[in-house]
């Protein structure tokens, strides 16, 4: 027994070699059973990913196709229920062109789109590209120049409201099935005219927006007081504005914005104003491209027209690049401001485009010649230049500003003393925002944001002298930029008071922010406010910083928020000292707070409006 039991024991002892091979079996499975699991996991993955192939042997491509008077076509899942629309255009992969025919004797096509399978009805599927615009003429609905060409700046006709066009093609669709641009021709005239521009019918095209009766009961009866334009001439239909978040460009809700002039705009002086945004709230530079004799970098642009001898050029291409992308890396939102029709050397070098006398000289006011917003080879400079620094410099946003004709000339085109070299017959008023409409359409397709100044005075109801009309601008851009400083305001007696603005900064900003909240409210698609604050100090009254403060919370205490800019002519280096208690507050955030509770920003912060000053007497 006890000899068995040994010839047992041993049986089942394992030499050490026997031991290596063993281990070496396990391993060796263990690696099977892992590429296996991890096969198994990859396949899982691939499968629940979103396939972007059908993976059908004769599948076809064909385009969604829309029913008369309809932009979008229902797309039905494998259960045929309805779980979406799709715009007209949208390419899409067939099974094949043998239809599938329900229960209830509806015919689909089978089709693969968005990673997914599905049902077109076959009346909304075709391989017919020609078919997809049904529309053979439109309508004018809003007075606009038409372009030469789809994607160029060059300006076409001008095709007045009511107009009938010819369609003769387009250019793509936008993913909700509308046109781009159509190819139209009107009369014997071709050109590209944005399909927001245009209607089916012509009673729609006659008709003004008017959801408040605000054109009738406030544009129309405004008509021209002082010899800028008839309110009532100019257009209110509702602009789409800029929403350029998913190619990295957002907008700050408020910006707290500092201000850079051209000549500032060298590497080693913007390091400087880095220096003032540290370790506080300010949010975004404004730095001028042109203003003055002063050109902010050598532009390939005014080289090619012949005219960048004419300014005084302070960067070379790669300093100026260098200068923005410190700005950028720096996390900062910058813009690029641009003085529109001020502009000496171009009227000087043009004198075909200006505002000039009968013998066609330019016209010298304060110190400065203009070109007339009436021309239209001075748009297509402006807007190009626009470009040339979005596209180089990655601005987000362009500024324009001088968007108006020189004030103070009424007597002298009264007197027929002028040339406006006004060809069309339009008004002050008509010029500029069909001047604004074309720039923020173009620069909106380059993928940036449009603001424009404006005077403190266009908070008032009426079209001013020089064109300037709020509800007219507000509608067309992203932002409007008022520049209501106290001291360019009059002094007035109020319940038998005197009232001298600019000793009074919130006071003067609190009425005039007044304004414009019921100015805004007569826009069917009002711009972001975003206000010009005066930092310099004026006659016997001192912007220090609680000054400057109380210009800021004045306007969100009358329901204006949109930020702040900081203006001294000479830059924000020159009141660094007034910048450490202005831009430590988040006034935005504040001001939620504040209204949430009822309140208003001022009173939330204990912060009082008291614009008291020691003062010498006038």
């Amino acid at each position: 027994m006890s000899r068995m039991a040994n010839r047992k024991r041993k049986r089942h002892h394992l030499t050490p070699g026997q031991k290596l091979l063993f281990i070496f079996a396990l391993l060796i499975v263990f690696g099977l059973c892992s590429t296996v699991f991890l096969d198994m996991k990859t396949m899982q993955e691939t499968y629940e990913a979103p396939k972007d192939s059908s993976g059908w042997k004769d599948s076809v491509s064909a385009y969604v196709l829309a029913a008369e008077g309809s932009l979008v076509a229902p797309f039905y899942n494998e259960g045929l229920a309805v779980t979406g629309e799709y715009g007209r255009g949208t390419e899409v992969e067939l099974e094949s062109w043998e239809p599938f025919v329900a229960e209830n004797g509806m015919e689909y096509y089978h089709v693969f789109l968005d990673g997914q399978t599905g049902y077109f009805l076959c009346e909304n599927i075709t391989d017919d590209q020609s078919a997809l615009v049904q529309e053979a003429q439109l309508y004018v609905r809003s007075t606009v120049h038409m372009y030469q060409e789809a994607t160029d700046v060059a300006i076409g006709p001008l095709a007045q409201k009511g107009t009938l066009l010819r369609v003769v093609g387009y250019d793509y669709f936008k993913k909700d099935g509308s046109v781009n641009m159509y190819h139209v021709m009107m009369g014997e005239e071709f050109g590209w005219i944005k399909s927001e521009y245009v209607v089916q019918d012509y009673g729609e095209s006659m008709g003004h927006w008017d959801e408040k009766n605000t054109y009738i009961g406030k544009h129309v009866f405004r008509g021209d007081g002082f010899g800028g334009g008839d309110a009532g001439g100019l257009d209110y239909w509702p602009h789409e504005k800029g929403d350029f978040s998913d190619q990295g460009n957002t907008m700050p809700e408020d910006v707290y914005g500092l201000f850079i002039p051209a000549t500032h705009s060298t590497p080693e002086t913007v390091a400087s104003y880095l220096e003032l945004g540290e370790g506080n709230e300010a949010n975004a530079f404004v730095v001028t491209l042109n203003e003055g004799t002063d050109l902010a970098y050598e532009s390939p642009l005014f080289e090619q027209a012949g005219i960048l001898d004419s300014y005084n050029v302070i960067n070379s291409m790669e300093e100026f690049s260098k200068s923005i992308q410190m700005l950028k890396d720096a996390g900062y939102y910058v813009i690029g401001r641009i003085t529109s029709f001020q502009d000496t050397p171009l009227a000087q070098a043009r004198p075909d485009w200006s505002v000039s006398d009968l013998r066609g000289e330019p016209l010298e006011l304060g110190g400065s010649c203009w070109i007339s917003a009436f021309c239209r080879e001075a748009w297509e400079l402006k807007v190009s230049f626009a470009l040339e620094a979005v596209d180089n410099f990655g601005f987000n946003e362009i500024q324009f500003d001088y968007v108006r004709f020189p004030d103070l000339i009424q007597e002298m085109e009264e007197k027929g003393t002028l040339d406006m070299k006004n060809t069309l017959g339009e008004s002050k008023a008509q010029a500029l925002q069909r001047f604004l409409t074309y720039a923020t359409d173009l620069i909106h397709s380059h993928g940036a944001y449009v603001a424009a100044d404006v005077f403190g005075e266009t908070g008032n109801f009426y079209v001013a002298s020089y064109g300037q009309y709020w509800p007219a601008i507000s509608d067309v851009v992203d932002v409007i930029c008022g520049m209501p400083y106290p001291d360019h305001f009059g002094s007035y007696y109020e319940n038998r008071q005197r009232v001298v603005p600019y000793r009074m900064p919130y006071k003067a900003m609190y009425d005039w922010a007044s304004k414009v909240y019921d100015r805004q409210t007569e826009c069917a698609s009002p711009a972001i406010v975003r206000t010009w604050i005066q930092s310099w100090d004026d006659y016997s009254y001192k912007y220090d910083s609680a000054a400057i403060q109380r210009e800021i919370i004045a306007l969100y205490d009358q329901g204006v928020p949109g930020g702040y800019m900081l203006w001294h002519g000479n830059g924000s280096l020159s009141i660094p000292e007034k910048l450490p208690e202005v831009l430590k507050y988040d006034y935005r955030a504040l001001y939620e707070q504040a209204v949430a509770q009822g309140t208003k920003l001022s009173s939330y912060m204990n912060f009082s409006t008291d614009d008291t000053q020691e003062e010498e007497d006038d």
